[in-house]
């Protein structure tokens, strides 16, 4: 049953897409909340934190149907165009108010050569304006960059892009150059123009020169979008959700300026219910396995109808965790996520995995959910850690600080137990404020908004914010239960249920039961 192994899809878009190239646009859901507005003119600029699809909504481009016929040129493959990366913040680690500015101008002149070079057929003006370098056939669009990039860095005395500072805007302000961006303006009138580009999800915020770099896509992308989105051409830039804070904070020079219309690619419990359940449903689909009750019409905008129809059906109603406390299947499985897809697949795989052994396929039994789950979380919460490795070395190390902690407990409590991390962190990166900081900025631990009589706790963490988050001492916090299995928090005399998300109103009737089932 080798092709029953990833029901859901593959947690990763880049191994969909390497395994269904063009038949990926089947698989994807297209009813996110993100595409009307990452499609919308103004919007340049789109942040989300590891697994939350970025990469899958550049490639949305592609094969939308709200614009005709569109010329998109993905630049998906950031590990690729690191070269890129490394040559401009190797030359931006001087003072921000330079360094950020010239790294804009680099941009700016490197998005408009591979924009010619993916449209030098439709003039001779545009075909002038190329880079003299080797074909875009023989690259990727982001190897094309590389030996941009490279051509460019030809052009300057000693090969420093600040050598002299007239070099970069005599490049843009060139009568050759001018021709071609109007030349391709008047392409666009026929057939608008989209460039996407992808950053790397793994940054070291303290790489100041790697900051600055990124600042200046972020500048680069406000700047085109300004100048020629309502003209056809369309600049996109998804922007790790890990950085971005301090992007805001630290490197961006103005971000009231550079920053607008921002796109956060922050999730609904309804929106990851229906993705999940529709990826089933089509693959139960393909296979002939549908149950009855789900081979007819679902109401895909009815979170009610999607649990009754295809996912109960499936995965059950109601699940006792592993202290024995009942709870619905849906948000058991939710919970143990930071409300990202490549999570949800990845949990919902491993249930599958259990199921397919016990022979229970396509159903979950409330054994296969549980066992699941717990072999799950602990890879979730590792690819978490793993995500801050270039910043803090010895983060693993570092949040260990934190084993069997109560469940809940004061925000004081983390000063307390900061001083057990010195020993693993860089010379001179430790302080109880920054312990604090990084296991807020993890997911790791969260502020308690609500408690319910039944036992359920609401919190708030900062990957579902759009700004950092601060714990006080006066604050009551709470572990995330992704993270139990890793930490083995201390659990209260009286049993609770985390659920790190907040539960809007209308989410409350079908998220926690209360009818959701009545046919």
């Amino acid at each position: 049953m080798d092709e029953l192994v990833d029901p859901f899809g593959m947690a990763d878009c880049e191994s969909e897409l390497e395994e269904l190239k063009d038949e990926y646009k089947s698989l994807y859901f297209g009813q996110t909340p993100f595409n009307t507005a990452a499609l919308n003119p103004r919007t340049y600029l789109i942040i989300g934190r590891r697994g939350a699809g970025k990469t899958a909504l550049s490639h949305y481009f592609s094969f939308q149907h709200e614009i005709k016929n569109p010329l998109v040129i993905d630049v998906d493959e950031p590990k690729e165009y690191q070269k890129v990366l490394n040559q401009i913040a190797r030359r931006s680690t001087y003072s921000p108010e330079l360094a950020v500015p010239n790294a804009r101008d680099v941009w700016v002149y490197l998005i408009w050569c591979l924009i010619f070079e993916n449209t030098k057929e439709a003039s001779s003006e545009i075909s002038k304006a190329c880079v003299p370098c080797e074909q875009l056939a023989t690259y990727s669009h982001a190897g094309f960059l590389n030996r941009a990039i490279d051509w460019l860095l030809g052009h300057f005395r000693a090969g420093t892009l600040e050598s002299d500072e007239h070099l970069i805007s005599d490049f843009l302000d060139a009568d050759t150059f001018k021709h071609a961006q109007q030349a391709v303006l008047e392409f666009a009138k026929t057939r608008q123009v989209f460039i996407a580009v992808d950053t790397l999800e793994k940054y070291d915020v303290a790489d100041t020169g790697l900051m600055n770099a990124i600042a200046g896509l972020v500048e680069a992308a406000a700047e085109l979008n300004l100048k020629f989105s309502k003209q056809g051409v369309h600049t996109k830039v998804f922007v790790s959700g890990e950085i971005f804070p301090h992007l805001m904070e630290v490197s961006l020079q103005n971000p009231l300026k550079s920053v607008k219309h921002p796109v956060h690619m922050l999730w609904r419990a309804k929106d990851l219910l229906r993705l999940i359940a529709w990826r089933y449903h089509r693959f139960l689909r393909r296979e002939k396995l549908l149950l009855p009750i789900s081979q007819g019409p679902i109401d895909w905008d009815s979170p009610k109808d999607v649990l009754l129809k295809a996912w109960a059906p499936y995965f059950g109603k109601d699940v006792r965790n592993k202290r024995g406390e009942a709870e619905h299947t849906f948000s058991y499985v939710l919970r143990h996520t930071q409300m990202r897809p490549r999570q949800l697949i990845e949990l919902c795989n491993s249930i599958a995995a259990k199921s397919i052994a016990s022979g229970n396929f396509p159903l979950m039994s409330a054994k296969d959910i549980v066992e699941g789950i717990n072999d799950g979380e602990l890879k979730l919460a590792t690819e978490i850690i793993n995500s801050y490795s270039r910043v803090h070395e010895g983060v693993a190390d570092i949040v260990r600080a934190l084993n069997k902690m109560p469940m809940v407990f004061q925000g004081s409590e983390l000063d307390k137990r900061a001083p057990e991390s010195a020993p693993h962190w860089k010379a001179g990166g430790y302080s109880p404020s920054a312990f604090s900081q990084l296991v807020v900025e993890l997911g790791i631990v969260g502020k308690v908004v609500d408690r319910s009589d039944s036992g359920h706790v609401s919190a708030e963490f900062e990957y579902a914010q759009r700004a950092t988050m601060r714990v006080t001492h006066r604050d009551e916090c709470v572990m995330h239960p992704m993270f139990f299995g890793m930490l083995h928090p201390v659990p209260p005399d009286k049993p609770i249920m985390v659920m790190p998300f907040i539960v809007q109103n209308e989410e409350a009737s079908w998220l926690n039961g209360g009818g959701a089932y009545a046919e």
